[in-house]
């Protein structure tokens, strides 16, 4: 989602997931299946044809981790059967869960997509300049 971001800002033309898979040195066919999921749950749009690729559906500002998340992996739930069998404790992990899913809402791709691009800039002990 960050390389479809960055390159949506640069450019208005798709990006290839052969092109986001060698950034990222993620294989090809892993990477169609996280495609697939995050086409079919409306985070991007694709396009075909030798131009072909992949775009956000919408502003990466209105995109949130959350969302990337549950596309990808389904709902957030880090404990899904732990304390049940004890009130407090289950409650305990209901609650931890709930706060990460704030904080995981609150993460918008805009976030990453800055975070991103300190990262590269100060790796490279440069100024990046959009």
């Amino acid at each position: 989602m960050i390389d479809i971001a960055i390159h949506c800002t640069k450019s208005k033309e798709p990006i290839s997931l052969r092109e986001i898979a060698k950034n990222q040195n993620i294989p090809l066919p892993f990477l169609e299946q996280i495609a697939i999921k995050l086409r079919r749950t409306g985070l991007i749009k694709s396009t075909r044809g030798p131009t072909g690729g992949y775009i956000l559906s919408r502003d990466k500002k209105q995109i949130s981790l959350a969302s990337i998340m549950e596309a990808v992996e389904g709902p957030v739930n880090i404990a899904p059967n732990a304390g049940k069998d004890y009130d407090v404790t289950y409650q305990l992990w209901q609650k931890l869960n709930r706060s990460i899913l704030t904080i995981l809402k609150s993460i918008t791709l805009e976030d990453l997509y800055y975070d991103s691009i300190s990262f590269k800039a100060s790796k490279d002990n440069q100024v990046y300049v959009q």
